[in-house]
């Protein structure tokens, strides 16, 4: 890896990638089980909510219900309201801990302070596991209080629409609540964007620094808040935004590229016919090797994100704390 310095946005995309292409299999081989652990608990949730609440994945039965009296569809929204949030709570934890292995194996390599192998980088993550996990219980009761915020009033929108048919106004409700809903999408968007800048650099610390999960938590808000220069680009949430949005936008053409399969065979079933009003036609047996091919591709091009996230974490610690003299004066005395 080249001498460690402040990088320019430019010099920290090129880097992550160049890392990635030059150890993607080894990557691949420590992400792999995680995306599988993760696939079938998303799985699970897709066939829960089909079966539990159909009209989650059906536009016009989703349209019909909108216009029916809430009394007879929200008693049943609700299990499959809860299963999203549990799988997705569950599938973070797993996505915090795959990504304490990778930093546990890209960290040392950006800093030439070694060369862990992946079962190394494994065990890593597993003694640092009760702290992830107090770390996890953490980011998520701050982003449930964030929540409130950014959500607080759509949901009293939605809730005022509600209302308004339980009193006989059917379309004034429905309204309201169509409207409320576009509420929530908004404050769900700003939430996601707010959690992802906030924690950003959650994985690498856990995996770097020795530190209680409080502890973790503080650090983090740290090295993602303040400024390292002049301008937009200056500040450190400004840098994460443009450098998560380039990122993000390559993670997505490829997610596209392979979910192409899936879409084509749900596509033949006509599951993607937004006015059809029966269950989902298309078979699993087509549909879950066309996703497992998702999975793959998956673990193949996520750690990108991984390693840009290790890069800018030494890129902050560098500016910030002179972790480059650092590490050499270690180099120097071992």
């Amino acid at each position: 890896m080249a001498a460690l310095q402040p990088l320019s946005i430019g010099e920290i995309v090129d880097r992550s990638t160049s890392f990635w292409r030059t150890n993607w299999k080894a990557l691949f081989q420590l992400l792999l089980g995680f995306q599988l652990a993760q696939y079938v608990l998303l799985k699970s949730l897709e066939l829960f909510v089909q079966r539990t609440f159909p009209a989650a994945t059906n536009p016009a039965q989703a349209l019909e219900l909108a216009k029916a009296d809430p009394s007879t569809w929200l008693p049943k929204l609700g299990p499959a309201v809860v299963g999203v949030v549990l799988v997705v709570m569950v599938n973070f934890l797993v996505s915090q801990i795959a990504g304490v292995a990778l930093t546990g194996f890209v960290y040392p390599r950006v800093t030439s302070a070694g060369a862990p192998s992946v079962v190394e980088a494994l065990r890593l993550s597993v003694r640092r596991l009760g702290t992830t996990f107090g770390m996890f219980a953490l980011s998520m009761g701050w982003s449930a209080l964030a929540g409130l915020v950014f959500l607080l009033p759509g949901g009293a929108t939605v809730g005022g629409g509600v209302w308004l048919a339980l009193q006989g106004n059917g379309g004034a409700g429905a309204a309201v609540s169509i409207l409320g809903a576009v509420l929530v999408l908004g404050g769900f968007v700003v939430l996601v964007l707010w959690f992802l800048i906030r924690f950003v650099l959650a994985s690498q610390v856990l995996a770097v620094e020795d530190l209680s999960a409080l502890a973790c938590f503080r650090r983090t808000d740290q090295l993602s808040s303040g400024r390292v220069g002049p301008g937009l680009v200056g500040l450190v949430k400004g840098r994460l935004t443009l450098l998560i949005t380039i990122i993000a936008f390559i993670l997505l053409v490829v997610g596209l590229v392979t979910g192409l399969p899936e879409l084509v065979v749900k596509g033949l079933f006509g599951e993607l016919n937004p006015t059809r009003t029966g269950a989902s036609a298309a078979p699993q047996a087509l549909v879950v090797p066309a996703q497992l091919l998702q999975v793959i591709a998956g673990a193949a091009i996520t750690p990108l994100y991984v390693v840009f996230q290790v890069v800018f974490y030494v890129d902050m610690r560098v500016r910030r704390e002179g972790l480059d003299l650092e590490l050499s004066t270690k180099a120097a005395t071992a």
